[in-house]
């Protein structure tokens, strides 16, 4: 930055800030307000409506200014956040009564839109990731943290699709590359910052002992990256991290990001909402870490069957013993959000109230205990999850500090004093009895002098300017002493001082301040010991989340009837009675129909799945995913019985949109979404296309549907659900071994159609395209119209444009008809200028 030509001591120390933090707003502290200049004025005013004004006003080199509140500066941090700013907070660090010229600050954390602490900034429930990525030819390392709880995970990545794939779960807030892969990340939501890894060597000396001597290179680059990112925003603090987890992306199903917005899974397509997703279903968790778990779980299911059962025995015990499950979700209702508490502690960013929120969190966490060890110990060994110890002693320990230390209800911020129990250290209430009896003398002194001069009207006030003093109206000031002196003349008043008044208020004022500041040592002290604790309190944490998680589960399994799966290595998924978990909660009880579903790679592996649109057929292919994916993650699921063999992915052609910012055309979409789903779908992948090929004209569609079904069966040999209204895809059937059809049964009552709902073998036989229509609500005339049009065409009586001439003309006749077909471009031609062009033809013959 170019600096002002008259550079002030105050310009001067913002500027230092700002050289060193060149990409972020600086949020400088000046009194009670945040000010802004230079550029970060103009970005900050146009970003948040902010009147931009100037310093100096009135000079030449005038400095563009603007500012904001301290006190509502939270809601102005997040809007640049959410706009992929960086906010840089620059403090006052010593009392301005106290400077010797201009007042030292620092910088105290930077607010990045993947870095925030602020509990009004975060959602309790999601996870926020800061992501780097770190290119190796087609390779990408990935690396994701999650600065509030100390998540931290990295893998590697095959490919730029596979990175996008992952990118898609993780949903990382800000995205840390070289600027080369920008245009490959570019994602809603997530910010990119342009930064260049660091080397192998230099990486495992960031990273220290959170990743192993034998981590291979790329994800250990990925993730020092992210960690010295994240420590350069917090000056003054230490990230919660105990340990880097590596993982390989084939450990879990993995989901796409088409395959996720499309099964709705944690949020729906109309109006982003949690209500109607699956995840909203399944989320009756208790606590902010329990829900981000289950979301987890949900987004990254388990392919392991032994992992899988293990938290399947888990809810099934917790679903048997309801009386269990009823008193764990009631003591886990009663604790705050340890993880991120225990977070804000290790950064140095924990207030008071925070320590005191921590306190009652582990004080209830030997009581979760005791209830989960009598509830389980009914003659039946317990599930390994729900026996695993949480390692309390540490965390109790650290409980009874925080009491013995900090008074039950402290107060916001170290600086409001009040916060040191009384017994817990004498210096600060022997300063406290100073303090308090000070003001009790000064309560004696107003009355003595209200007795002594006769003025009733006498009071002792207190400003941060005078201090003390008496305050006497004019009508009074006859009656005063001599030995009063005059400080200050109101309009209706005199202030006085007296020597008695001046020493007491030495006197107190120098024990409040010195109580202040000794209560805040106090509480320094007292959060760098609970900091010390953190990775016993995440280990606790996680162990209260796991509870939590397998007891939502197990209550969503109650309520709803929901049966453990048999989930197995064997590739078949067989489901008898399923039900959409969606569509079934929100529907009136009894009225949800349930199907059956088989697919085999042997057998059964394509199923082409016909009947009108509004029938159920996109609610049936949905359901078998969403079942799949809920056994995976350990869940019960919504059947009468379901045995599940474990699949690696499961891929969604559903649904016709454009990418207009794209430049794509909904066909274009629909294909580049299935030629995804040919070529990375294995044997072990689930599939759900429905209607392939509609964005085009009948024949093209047809054909590309048909060669896609066949490829599925000859070379991948993925479980497929294939929805068409294409029913001449039924004849696959006879062609191809492993083909079946099934459809969705339809009532005609009177000309009148009722959908059933019910999945039934072979395939439909008619569309039911026209009543559609009429439930849609299409004109009456319209209607009447279409079937009209249909029976003649059933019939084989072309309609007029169609119809073929008569009698075929002879070659002789033929003479430049053949170059006028040549030049014509039916695609392009209304019907009108089609008659005309049939009409010149014919003239030429």
């Amino acid at each position: 930055m170019r600096r002002p030509p008259a550079e002030t001591p105050l310009m001067r120390q913002y500027l230092d800030v700002k050289e060193r933090y060149p990409d972020g707003i600086v949020f400088f502290r000046l009194g009670d307000f945040y000010e802004m200049f230079f550029e970060d004025a103009h970005a900050a005013a146009q970003a948040l409506d902010l009147t931009l004004t100037t310093r100096d006003k009135g000079k030449e080199d005038a400095i563009p200014m603007c500012g904001v509140p301290h006190h509502s500066a939270r809601t102005y941090i997040q809007k640049l956040c959410e706009r992929g700013f960086k906010v840089v907070i620059c403090e006052q660090v010593e009392d301005p009564r106290l400077a010797k010229g201009i007042v030292r600050r620092e910088v105290v954390r930077v607010v990045t839109p993947g870095v925030v602490l602020d509990e009004d900034m975060l959602d309790a429930k999601t996870a926020r990731y800061l992501a780097a990525v770190v290119p190796e030819g087609a390779r990408r390392g990935l690396a994701y943290l999650d600065v509030t709880t100390g998540d931290f995970r990295a893998t590697t990545l095959e490919s730029a699709a596979a990175l996008a794939d992952e990118l898609a779960r993780v949903e990382p807030r800000e995205i840390l590359a070289p600027p080369a892969l920008h245009g490959e990340l570019r994602r809603d939501g997530a910010a990119l910052t342009a930064i260049e890894p660091p080397e192998l060597d230099e990486a495992r000396a960031i990273l220290g002992d959170l990743a192993a001597p034998s981590a291979e290179g790329l994800p250990v680059r990925a993730a020092a990256q992210a960690v010295a990112y994240a420590r350069a925003t917090q000056p003054a603090g230490v990230l919660p991290l105990v340990r880097l987890v590596l993982y390989r992306q084939g450990e879990t199903l993995v989901l796409d990001d088409t395959s996720k917005t499309n099964l709705e899974l944690t949020e729906t397509i109309a109006g982003r909402q949690k209500r109607g997703s699956l995840f909203g279903v399944l989320d009756r968790t208790e606590t902010g870490p329990g829900a981000r778990l289950l979301r987890q779980w949900l987004l990254f299911p388990a392919t392991d069957v032994a992992r899988i059962r293990r938290r399947q025995d888990a809810v099934e015990r917790l679903v048997e013993e309801s009386r269990l499950r009823a008193d764990l979700r009631a003591a886990l209702a009663g604790l705050y959000d340890l993880e991120r508490l225990a977070g804000r502690v290790t950064l140095g960013a924990a207030n008071p109230r925070d320590l005191g929120y921590l306190r009652r969190s582990l004080e209830a966490l030997p009581g979760l205990a005791a209830l989960l060890g009598d509830g389980l110990g009914r003659g039946l060994a317990p599930p390994e999850l729900l026996a695993r110890d949480p390692g309390l002693d540490e965390t109790s320990a650290a409980a009874a500090d925080i009491a013995a230390a900090l008074v039950d209800e402290p107060p916001l911020s170290s600086r409001e004093g009040g916060l040191v129990r009384k017994g817990y250290s004498a210096e600060v209430d022997e300063l406290r009895r100073l303090a308090d009896g000070g003001k009790d003398e000064i309560l004696a002194i107003e009355a003595r002098e209200r007795e002594r001069t006769g003025i009733a009207s006498l009071k002792v006030r207190f400003n941060r300017v005078f201090g003390y003093y008496l305050e006497i109206t004019r009508a009074n000031l006859r009656a005063v002493p001599a030995d009063y002196i005059r400080k200050q003349t109101l309009a209706n008043a005199e202030r006085f001082i007296t020597p008695e008044l001046a020493d007491l208020e030495a006197k107190v004022l120098h024990a409040e301040d010195r109580l202040l500041a000794l209560e805040a040592d106090i509480f320094e002290a007292l959060r760098r010991r609970t900091a010390e604790r953190a990775p016993a309190i995440l280990r606790a944490a996680a162990w209260a989340a796991l509870l939590d998680a397998c007891a939502a589960l197990a209550e969503t399994a109650h309520r709803s009837s929901w049966v453990r799966p048999l989930v197995t290595d064997n590739d078949v998924i067989e489901i008898e009675d399923g039900r959409h978990p969606v569509v079934a909660e929100l529907s009136p009880a009894g009225t949800f129909v349930p199907n059956d579903c088989r697919l085999d790679p042997r057998g059964d592996q394509i199923v082409v799945v016909t009947g009108p649109n509004m029938a159920g057929k996109s609610t049936y292919m949905r359901q078998v995913a969403h079942i799949t994916i809920l056994a995976q993650m350990g869940s019960f699921v919504p059947a009468r019985r379901a045995s599940i063999g474990v699949v690696d992915r499961v891929f969604t052609r559903v649904g016709a949109a454009d990418n207009l910012a794209g430049g794509e055309s909904t066909f274009m979409v629909e294909m580049r979404e299935t030629a995804h789903i040919l070529q990375h779908a294995t044997r072990r992948s689930l599939i759900l296309l429905d209607e392939i090929g509609r964005g085009t004209s009948t024949y093209d569609g047809l054909s590309i549907a048909w060669a896609v079904a066949e490829y599925l069966h000859d070379a991948v040999g993925a479980k497929t659900l294939f929805a068409t209204h294409y029913h001449e895809l039924c004849a696959l059937a006879a062609k191809r071994p492993r083909v079946k059809n099934v459809s969705v049964a339809v009532s005609e009552r009177r000309g009148e159609i009722v959908f059933l709902r019910k999945i039934v073998p072979g395939g439909a036989s008619r569309s039911y395209g026209i009543e559609v229509a009429r439930l849609a609500g299409l004109p009456r005339s319209v209607v009447a119209r279409s079937r009209q049009m249909l029976a003649e065409l059933e019939s084989g009586d072309d309609l007029p444009l169609f119809r073929r001439a008569e009698p075929p003309p002879s070659p002789q006749a033929t003479t430049g008809v053949e170059e006028k077909l040549l030049a014509l471009d039916p695609d392009r031609m209304t019907p009108m200028e089609a008659l005309g062009a049939l009409a010149q033809l014919r003239r030429l013959i």
